[in-house]
């Protein structure tokens, strides 16, 4: 990535932050519940890197919208875990930002394939 262009920096930054809060949220739906490490290591896993401090305050926005309900867990061994789930909000926000997504994708699949043209 060295060398780029500040302006395809800045266009790789703006992508990723709607990407990644659809990303998040389809991973907590699909696990049911999972902590910030559990999702940063799935998400890396995938081939997005994500740093702590992206997902962290990510989490913390989205707790604060009500698109996230997290609980504080102990287990019998280790640290105490604070765990996220969708809200019923949640799952409306992710239900409209996979259509969101779907809509735009398709759009630029059919603009890339050279038929940008309206039908």
């Amino acid at each position: 990535m060295d060398g780029e262009p500040g302006n395809l920096e800045k266009w790789r930054s703006q992508m990723r932050k709607g990407f990644l809060e659809l990303c998040v949220l389809d991973l907590v739906a699909a696990k049911g519940e999972a902590y910030g490490l559990d999702l940063m290591e799935s998400l890396r896993g995938l081939g997005l890197e994500v740093s702590e401090g992206t997902l962290y305050p990510l989490l913390m926005r989205l707790g604060r919208e009500g698109t996230l309900a997290a609980v504080w867990e102990t287990p019998d061994r280790g640290h105490p875990r604070k765990y996220y789930r969708l809200s019923g909000e949640g799952e409306r926000s992710l239900t409209s930002m996979r259509q969101e997504y779907e809509a735009a994708y398709s759009a630029y699949r059919s603009i890339a394939a050279g038929g940008g043209e309206a039908q």
